[in-house]
């Protein structure tokens, strides 16, 4: 019992501080953000707050500032068109995949795996010239598309190993009821998958969210760019004038994800790790 008990406090302190060495740098974030310039530059760093300030909040969603407010729509639309296209392709694919046996099928699900191999500079190329000859460079559609071809493979993969963890005959009692396949799939077997459709829904959300590479080389105008390359670009052109502004961006961008994170981890894991056993 004694070994049991100081394992477990041994594992508590570990935690803690583990967590309090990712957190610091977040938390330095948000303080700075709440201080005045020259609380910001003072020779001596400190936590202190000497003058409360939500200027720099202002000046990030400001028209007159880093215009954060349309970077955000963007992004939001990016990411919410990436989610609802790969939780619906991926539902029918996978319930394909996993009740239709015809051959080749082993080979689909090898290929799936692949795919997740052939992302980034390897194809950054061929996409920047199929979205400039099919007119879609510098929109929010050719951002949509490049996404789902990263988060659908793993969206199948996913949700036809929940497909096949659900017993033939839930599916035999709803024929013998009438129900046509479509009916069985959308009113019987989405139900029970709903964890992992819910599982892969967020995180396409979230790895949209995060780009930046794809952002970076297929958009450049306002309508069109990505929170995360507005805010490089400020870095890189005005980031000494306003740091303020600059980690206040940080913080607005940053903590929608961490809430959401937060909010669907258990949620998020669960859906996952049991698509990929099952399957």
């Amino acid at each position: 019992m004694r070994e049991s008990t100081a394992f477990r406090v041994f594992k508590y302190v570990l935690l803690f501080l583990l967590m309090a060495f990712t957190l610091f740098p977040f938390l330095w974030l948000v303080d700075t953000t709440l201080k005045s310039k020259d609380d910001i530059f003072a020779s001596i760093p400190t936590w202190k707050i000497s003058h409360l300030t939500f200027e720099h909040y202002a000046y990030a969603l400001s028209e007159k500032g880093m215009k954060l407010g349309i970077l955000l729509k963007n992004s939001l639309i990016a990411c919410m068109m990436t989610a609802l296209i790969t939780g619906i392709v991926s539902c029918l694919s996978g319930y394909g995949l996993a009740r239709y046996k015809v051959p080749g099928r082993a080979l689909v699900v090898i290929l799936l795996v692949l795919a997740q191999m052939i992302q980034g500079p390897l194809i950054m190329i061929p996409w920047y010239k199929f979205a400039s000859a099919a007119g879609l460079l510098n929109t929010k559609i050719v951002l949509v598309l490049i996404y789902n071809t990263m988060t659908i493979p793993v969206g199948v993969w996913i949700l036809s190993g929940f497909f096949e963890s659900i017993p033939k005959e839930l599916e035999e009692s709803a024929y013998m009821d009438g129900a046509s396949r479509l009916r069985t799939l959308f009113s019987v077997m989405v139900p029970l998958v709903l964890p992992g459709l819910v599982s892969i829904s967020l995180y396409s959300f979230i790895l949209s969210w995060n780009d930046y590479q794809y952002a970076l080389i297929l958009t450049s105008s306002l309508t069109a760019k990505t929170v995360q390359v507005g805010i490089a670009e400020v870095v890189e052109s005005m980031g000494a004038a306003n740091w303020g502004g600059i980690l206040a961006s940080g913080v607005i961008v940053v903590l929608p994800i961490i809430v959401l994170f937060a909010v669907i981890q258990k949620f998020l894991i669960q859906g996952l790790t049991a698509g990929g056993v099952k399957g």
